[in-house]
């Protein structure tokens, strides 16, 4: 089995999705030149153009709105869209975490009602999870879902919410047995983000971007709102967060970085001596090495796609991809300074600055790479007990 796509398989897609980008990113991200990590950004008119260009869940089935395409055509897609600096978050959120989960636990009626919503670009999911107790240890949410006649009732406090300020919608975990024990008792809803009740905090981060955190005061949603079987949300986040994790978008962006630290390299760079970077054997030696990583973070992107398209499971290797290019993105960021200098450290907007900012950018926001989505330690938990089989 070929793992990367051949150049036939994918050349023509993925310029066709750069197209699609270099025509509408400029008039859809004013406002975003500081985000570090692009695919971490929202943008509500570049969600809405890309779900009217069929851009949005093409491997969902037709009667969905999808295009019944295979899990590899979906990840060029991605890659292309991380590499073109597109912003992702409310995508991602949607497609790979909400609309794939709900895939396999929704019922009928949820998928004809909100797939249709999200490829068409009306519909943006954010992820409700995290709280401030229960980050990484996702069985300690305290957020309650009271049933009450034919409605749940919602209290208690979300963090680190990433999209909530724009989505229409979020995909929410609450406790619905406090007795039960930690990892049982959880369920997982769909709840419109207009729903009184609801309150959204925004604030600035260091990547440049902004993260939310979200209040639910007896907030009340309907019973059919959900998702999968009661008490059995822990089991179905599990597999919303291994999805999250297939990370083609940030394998994008850091080749997309890596390209612009390379061009800096060749075309600008001048080294101590006053010599040329390109020259320098040390220079020449580390941008060779990051290419052989981007390579291997492909690889392992790819080879989920293979294990989704064949149906089997891949759990392992998510979290293979997920610490490889986050680590991989930070050693980029850090190259780019070490080889670039000072200068690589100048904002956005500033004579001064190397790429407009962006490199800057990204060595201000690549920590949180390690985090989100499920640190590397998890990670690396997960690698240690599913796939080495080592004991807890």
């Amino acid at each position: 089995m070929r793992l990367i796509p051949t150049h036939d398989e994918s050349q023509s897609l993925r310029q066709e999705v750069l197209d699609f980008c270099a025509k509408t990113i400029p008039e859809t991200t004013e406002g975003l030149e500081r985000q570090g990590t692009m695919s971490d950004g929202d943008s509500v008119e570049f969600y809405r153009q890309l779900g009217q260009a069929g851009w949005i869940g093409r491997h969902w089935p037709e009667q969905y709105g999808g295009k019944n395409c295979s899990h590899l055509e979906t990840f060029i897609i991605d890659e292309a869209l991380g590499y073109a600096r597109a912003p992702l978050s409310g995508y991602l959120l949607s497609v790979k975490v909400f609309g794939n989960t709900l895939m396999l636990f929704g019922t009928d009626a949820q998928k004809e009602k909100y797939l249709p919503m999200i490829t068409s670009g009306e519909a943006i999911l954010c992820q409700g999870y995290s709280e401030p107790n229960a980050g990484s240890d996702f069985g300690s949410l305290r957020t309650s879902a009271r049933r009450d006649g034919d409605d749940f009732v919602i209290n208690g406090h979300k963090i680190w919410t990433s999209s909530a300020e724009v989505a229409t919608h979020m995909y929410l975990a609450a406790r619905t047995d406090p007795d039960a024990p930690k990892h049982r008792g959880i369920s997982t809803f769909i709840l419109d983000m207009k729903t009184p009740g609801v309150t959204v905090n925004t604030f600035a981060t260091l990547g440049g971007g902004v993260i939310n955190e979200v209040f639910f005061d007896n907030a009340r949603i309907p019973a059919d709102s959900l998702v999968g079987e009661l008490n059995r949300g822990f089991h179905q986040s599990m597999r919303s967060l291994d999805l999250e994790r297939s990370a083609m978008d940030r394998i994008g962006a850091a080749k997309r970085a890596l390209d612009d630290l390379s061009a800096y390299v060749h075309q600008d760079g001048t080294a101590p001596d006053g010599g040329r970077l390109a020259d320098q054997p040390a220079v020449r030696e580390k941008i060779a090495e990051l290419y052989g990583r981007a390579q291997v973070s492909r690889t392992f992107g790819y080879l989920i796609a293979r294990h989704l398209d064949a149906g089997s499971g891949a759990s392992n290797e998510f979290s293979y991809g997920k610490l490889y290019i986050g680590l991989l993105s930070q050693a980029i960021a850090d190259a780019a300074v070490d080889i670039i200098g000072p200068s690589a450290l100048f904002e956005y907007g500033s004579e001064l600055a190397v790429n407009d900012g962006l490199l800057t950018a990204l060595y201000r926001a690549s920590p949180a790479l390690t985090l989100a989505g499920g640190s590397s330690e998890i990670q690396k938990s997960i690698i240690a007990v599913r796939g080495l089989e080592l004991p807890k």
